[in-house]
């Protein structure tokens, strides 16, 4: 009963060390979700689009209000990005 008393101190250690490692790589792996305003199409090529609601650049179903696709603006201005629903 001794030598299995000296060994609980250093297996409830070695349990603590795997649990605190298991979870920083788990926070370390994911993704950050960011609100993005989606926009609604106006015309086919992006270039005029009306303020929606907010969605996300995270890949998953994509963001549509009221049966409409929701649009990013590029680095130009133009709505052809596309958006997809938050997941939170």
């Amino acid at each position: 009963m001794k030598r299995f008393s000296k060994f609980i101190p250093m297996a409830v250690l070695a349990l603590g060390l795997v649990g605190a490692l298991s979870s920083f790589t788990t926070s370390k792996n994911s993704k950050l979700t960011i609100n993005i305003p989606g926009f609604v199409q106006l015309n086919p090529q992006g270039t005029q689009c009306s303020t929606s609601i907010m969605c996300s650049d995270d890949v998953g179903p994509l963001c549509t209000f009221g049966g409409n696709n929701l649009w990013g603006k590029d680095a130009s201005g133009n709505c052809v990005v596309k958006l997809y629903r938050n997941h939170q």
